[in-house]
């Protein structure tokens, strides 16, 4: 029998709940203990988290036991009797380490400081490594069946590794490579190293290696009672220091060149913090001159790797933190090389809390927020601090923040839907962004292409019901993916830019009257072939391109309007269940008193159209044939339409805007969208 599925949390719930507001709903009432339940154990309550959604670009809570979790993300296949032995050992791993974090708390909130001895200390430094290791992001690395599948920087070493090795999925070396790491033991004597190195994934050992021995821990919390920190779904594999990035001409692909890690995080409550700092960095209390003129010189080496190496610093370089007070049980002081054989796990280590400025807080919140683009939530405390936090990163001036490079790349998706929550939260602090356009894309931002974007947005924060996309565009096109609608609404875009081209080139032209109705009718005939779902976001775009200022259309001047015509057709299809309604012809037509429009695969007569005021409502009258003549009009489906009322075609008297045809008088160019 298969085993059922479980959630497994990346970031523990132990440090969920310490970012828990208090302010929460009344506590459900006890559940009666199952008979199989030890009396002693009791069921812990659910706590909700608040959380920014960036699915769904709101602000929403959500229980403890299900956020940053994946359904069996430790499940590792190759062990068939004990499929979850990974979730058993990180559990115990966290047990441990959390009565170490509760002490710290206990301890800083009382102006003491944290003594743990090198046991601790190792366990607390394997947690914060496996805390990197372990996210989703590292995760989604490793997480295919054929390495043809892998992408990352070090491919051809892993299909190296894994061909040696026996592997045949990456997945399997994530795996093999947690195991590894929760079951070696630290010794004092760090043997350790070179037990991974044998047994493992060099690079990943490297990795443990580089994260523990090249970096100290310091804890700090903010100077200012009101600042918190915030919690990303990757909060914990991210660091600060400069990344060289460098765009592929072929694929068109940002890809990072070089990279250092000056700084690594570990938040643990919106008051305190772990900070691990590189050695490559200088701090109060480091070693002998010998060694720090060593590190001075593996420093510049490391700067020179980078494409600008007088600008690869640390914008933390000034935070006020340095390394922990040590006290060796048998002190060997010889040299370094005497040191490390004299260490015993009953050395002890001494931490202070350091008090951090706000000027630093901000800055950590800045990085959090900068690398969440990726992700699907952040979890905050308060709305107070959230908003400082979003306002102050949207200010912030630092080069390569807020970098955009493409009008739909991901990043920008995320800083829209930022700005979204933050005028929620009713301030008036717009983003502070870099559009860097490659010279070899020479992609500029049209105002059609930014329009749409705001309009997607929108269309997302307005859904009442918890889905992840728009309502009527999913009854347009069911099992759609977030993908698709975001290329949905970039076709939409360009489909609004062509339309804009064509009506300023026609403008312009010497062609007549009736060569540039052909050439609208042309363009017209080719929005038709485009899907239906693609074409209601069209309209939604094109109703909304005056509401944005045409001298700097960065600023709106006038709310959305999100509310058309082609929403009655997404009903009419949601109201029946034959899959035909979405081929149906769609008759709209715009007139200086309101709109008409027709839904149905029949022939309509006058009395069968209903009309629309400007404001999208239902009129108290019926549609005449005075609302069709000198009107625009389009269909989103073509077909055989023929209007009763519009004159006799025996007779060849047909009214203004039809012609006769043998089936009766149709209207002349139903193909068409609205032109000016």
């Amino acid at each position: 029998m298969a085993p059922s599925e479980q959630k497994h949390h990346f970031i523990p719930r132990f440090i969920l709940r310490r970012f828990v507001p208090e302010d929460q709903p009344p506590a459900a009432p006890a559940a009666p203990i199952d008979k199989g339940r030890s009396p002693q154990r009791k069921q812990r309550r659910d706590f909700l988290v608040n959380k920014i959604d960036l699915e769904r670009s709101v602000l929403t809570q959500r229980p403890v036991s299900t956020e940053f979790a994946l359904v069996n993300m430790y499940r590792d296949p190759g062990f068939d009797e004990n499929p979850y032995h990974l979730e058993k050992k990180l559990a115990n791993l966290e047990g441990q380490v959390s009565s170490i974090v509760q002490r710290a708390c206990d301890r800083f909130s009382q102006n003491l400081t944290l003594v743990l001895d090198r046991t601790e200390l190792d366990r607390l430094r394997k947690f914060l490594f496996l805390m990197k290791y372990r996210n989703s992001g590292m995760f989604d690395r490793y997480n295919y069946d054929n390495v043809d599948q892998y992408q990352a920087d070090d491919r051809e070493r892993m299909i190296s590794y894994m061909k040696a090795s026996g592997f045949r999925k990456p997945r399997d070396v994530w795996f093999d490579n947690l195991r590894r790491f929760l079951d070696v033991e630290m010794d004092p004597a760090r043997s350790w190293m070179h037990t991974l190195k044998a047994q493992m994934y060099p690079d990943d050992a490297m990795m443990m290696e580089i994260h523990i021995i090249w970096s100290f821990i310091a804890f700090c919390k903010p100077a200012s009672s009101v600042d918190e920190f915030l919690l990303t779904q990757n909060a914990y594999c991210i660091f600060e220091g400069p990344s060289t990035i460098r765009m592929d001409p072929a694929s068109q692909q940002v890809k990072s060149h070089s990279y250092t890690e000056y700084h690594n995080f570990a938040p643990l409550s919106p008051r305190l913090i772990i900070i691990l700092r590189s050695h490559l960095l200088p701090s109060q209390g480091q070693d002998n001159e010998a060694l720090r003129e060593f590190r001075n010189q593996f420093a510049m080496f490391t700067q020179s790797q980078h494409l600008h190496p007088e600008k690869a610093k640390s914008i933390l370089q000034d935070l006020p933190i340095q390394p922990c007070h040590t006290k060796y049980t048998e002190p060997d002081m010889r040299s370094s090389k005497s040191l490390r054989t004299s260490f015993r796990k009953t050395d002890k280590f001494e931490f202070q809390c350091f008090k951090i400025s706000s000027r630093h807080t901000t800055l950590i919140n800045n990085i959090f927020l900068e690398e969440a683009h990726v992700t699907s939530s952040v979890v905050y405390h308060s709305r107070e601090s959230l908003k400082a936090s979003l306002e102050n990163y949207f200010k912030e001036a630092t080069d390569g923040m807020k970098t955009i490079f493409k009008p739909f790349d991901r990043r920008s998706l995320y800083l829209n839907a930022l700005e979204k929550i933050l005028h929620g939260l009713e301030s008036s602090v717009n983003c502070r962004k870099t559009i860097l356009a490659p010279k070899i894309l020479n992609y500029r931002v049209h105002m059609s292409l930014f329009v749409a974007l705001e309009v997607a947005v929108e269309l997302l924060q307005s859904e009442e019901v918890e889905t992840l996309l728009p309502l009527p565009y999913l009854i347009l096109k069911p099992g759609a993916s977030k993908q698709n609608f975001w290329n949905d609404v970039e076709q939409a875009g360009l489909l609004m830019l062509l339309r804009i081209k064509v009506d300023r080139a026609l403008n312009i032209s010497p062609l007549t009257d009736s060569e540039k109705a052909l050439v609208r009718e042309n363009r017209q005939d080719f929005f038709m072939k485009f899907p239906t779902e693609r074409l209601w976001l069209y309209l939604k775009i094109s109703r909304n391109m005056n509401k944005f200022h045409s001298d700097d259309f960065t600023k709106r001047i006038a709310a959305l309007d999100l509310k058309g015509v082609e929403d009655e057709f997404v009903s009419y299809i949601a109201s029946e269940s034959s899959p035909e309604r979405r081929s149906i012809l769609v008759f709209y037509t715009g007139t200086k008193t309101g709109t008409c429009l027709w839904l149905g695969d029949t022939s309509p007569s006058w009395a069968e159209c209903t009309k629309y005021t400007d404001g999208g409502t239902k009129g108290p009258f019926d549609c005449t044939a005075d609302d069709f003549k000198d009107a625009y009009s389009f269909i989103i489906r073509s077909g055989d339409f023929r209007l009763a009322g519009a004159g006799s075609a025996d007779s060849g008297n047909c009214q203004d805007g039809f012609s006769s045809s043998e089936t009766g008088c149709q209207v002349k160019h139903v193909r068409g969208f609205t032109p000016n």
